[in-house]
């Protein structure tokens, strides 16, 4: 038998591996909190992003990050995950609080600030307001006048987590970590894209060498694969057009995916949404590795990815916005023996939600999202019992 992370970068490169791997991105504190039995903190979900930035306000981050890695273990290893994501948690935050649960950053060097807040009734973490919103296209070039220009800083501090986390289960368990690489999806810089192109060149400029040095960081911190991209579709397309995408973002993901490979790191994109339109162009002509944050419910089905791509790797299988929130235990497990079915046989497949295991995500759905993966994903894969369990399920 494999050992998890031996299994899961074998399903990357499709080499030979006992059964399907299983991983989450990010598993919500309030989630691990009822699957652990006690308090649980992850850093996961909007609970967990609200964590971190109230425990560095209060200058109790030390503190906060020793719980994240304890309990992000201890879970990872209960559910025999082949895969762990620790967070990166900065030294810096909030400049000020604006009543309990309402943050207010603003960055020293670029000038921009935003304001988050915490949403308990929804158990989300929010953007509600930035410079970019207030005064659009304005604010980011002033910002492309203020910090384009500068070297990126990595605060080697950010990877306490990552470091414990490798120390403990580095050799056991497959680590990942997390990158932003497109056009951010909010109103000011979707008008830029269209009236002022050069300013999002410079700002995905400077993504590209914040990137490089983020993953040359990682690397160093004993990182495994990347899990990058970024938001860029909704359920009816990408959010900008082909043209914009080929000309402004595919040239740099293109040249980060070559360094990531250089660093010898897999490279995932992940995205919601519907992106067959410039399928071609992201997951074909940018050379990566890997598709991550399935969108079923817009479209983007396993089976006819891997038709298309057909060595792709792809990560998720399961609706984490429909099915693991409402959908019945027998519909997750069918979800999960179809998702083994049409990605799976060949290899490629490491099973997981669409997204994230999110606070709204029921405990029992994912435990049985997990034991069906555990049962029915040994290879060499039994289509036929698969199919007769299909059959079987539909039946009842």
């Amino acid at each position: 038998m494999l050992i998890p992370r031996e299994r899961l970068i074998g399903a990357v490169e499709f080499k030979p591996v006992d059964r399907v791997p299983v991983f989450e991105q990010e598993i919500a504190s309030n989630v691990a909190s009822e699957i652990l039995g006690r308090r649980a903190f992850t850093g996961g979900g909007g609970i967990g992003w609200r964590e971190i930035a109230e425990a560095i306000y209060r200058r109790e981050r030390d503190r906060l990050t020793k719980h994240i890695v304890e309990d992000l273990i201890e879970l990872t290893l209960k559910l025999r995950l082949d895969g762990i994501r620790p967070p990166l948690v900065g030294i810096s935050g909030a400049k000020k609080k604006i009543g309990d649960d309402t943050y207010y950053f603003e960055d020293d060097d670029s000038g921009a600030w935003s304001i988050m807040r915490y949403i308990a009734s929804t158990m989300e973490y929010q953007l509600i307001d930035s410079s970019a919103r207030k005064e659009g296209v304005p604010a980011i070039e002033r910002m492309a006048e203020r910090l384009y220009d500068s070297t990126p800083e990595i605060e080697d501090e950010a990877f306490d987590v990552v470091d414990a986390v490798t120390f403990r289960v580095g050799r056991e368990l497959a680590i990942a970590g997390s990158q932003v690489m497109g056009i951010p999806i909010d109103a000011p810089w979707l008008i830029a894209s269209v009236t002022r192109p050069d300013l999002i060149a410079a700002h995905l400029d400077w993504q590209l060498k914040y990137s490089k040095e983020l993953l040359r960081s990682y690397k160093v911190h004993g990182v495994d694969f990347i899990l990058g991209g970024g938001d860029l579709a909704g359920k009816q397309g990408p959010v900008y057009s082909r043209s914009t995408f080929r000309s402004l973002v595919l040239p740099r993901l293109r040249r980060l995916v070559e360094f990531s490979h250089e660093l010898g790191l897999p490279y995932f994109y992940r995205t919601d949404g519907n992106v067959w339109a410039i399928a071609d162009l992201l997951l074909g002509e940018s050379g990566v590795d890997g598709f991550g944050e399935i969108d079923l419910s817009a479209g983007m089905k396993l089976g006819e990815i891997r038709n298309v791509f057909p060595r792709l790797a792809l990560w998720g299988g399961v609706d984490c916005a429909r099915t693991l929130v409402f959908g019945t235990e027998e519909e997750v497990r069918r979800e999960t023996i179809q998702s083994m079915l049409e990605a799976g046989a060949g290899g490629g497949l490491i099973l997981g939600s669409s997204n994230t295991i999110h606070p709204t995500v029921r405990v029992g759905n994912f435990l049985e999202m997990l034991d069906t993966a555990m049962k029915y994903g040994a290879y060499p894969i039994d289509t036929y019992r698969l199919v007769r369990e299909l059959g079987s399920s539909s039946r009842t």
